[in-house]
């Protein structure tokens, strides 16, 4: 079985490059896939993870996603709108189609939607929690990772 980790980009990534960079590439030595989701677009989202030496496996955006099915408006000024319940499920309805093991994300909001373990990520701490039972400090990237694998590795044999 392969282990998958969803790793929000705004607000987590992109709140600490550098240590997502540490985190990324010893979660995936431990034999974890590392799915970067985000709002996107995808591109943008490609063109920085590179450019910080971010390593990922899958990049995933709902933007994009939204694009391919027709479920966003785009504007002359070059907005867009999502419909909010589409857009707040997007993330959660991803993980659990993709198998998606464990999530970090910054929103509060989305976290109401996941089956899949959701750590939610406190940027101005460097950690996330998952309901309690486990704190995750990004600080120490490396750790992190080991800790994760850990659990993941744990959670599946149950």
């Amino acid at each position: 079985m392969v282990l998958k980790i969803g790793l929000d980009f705004h607000g987590v990534i992109s709140a600490k490059p550098d240590k997502f960079a540490l985190f990324c590439k010893k979660i995936r030595q431990l034999g974890i896939s590392v799915y970067v989701i985000s709002g996107g677009p995808k591109s943008d989202i490609i063109k920085y993870l590179d450019r910080y030496g971010i390593e990922y496996d899958h990049v995933w955006a709902i933007l994009d996603n939204c694009e391919e099915n027709g479920t966003v408006s785009f504007y002359d000024d070059g907005s867009f709108v999502v419909p909010t319940e589409i857009w707040d499920k997007a993330k959660a309805e991803y993980c659990a189609k993709e198998g998606i093991n464990f999530h970090i994300d910054d929103s509060t909001i989305y976290g109401k939607y996941f089956v899949t373990p959701y750590c939610h990520y406190d940027i101005r701490q460097g950690c996330c929690r998952l309901d309690n039972r486990i704190e995750i400090n990004f600080n120490s990237p490396e750790a992190a990772a080991v800790k994760i694998a850990e659990f993941l590795k744990k959670s599946s044999l149950n």
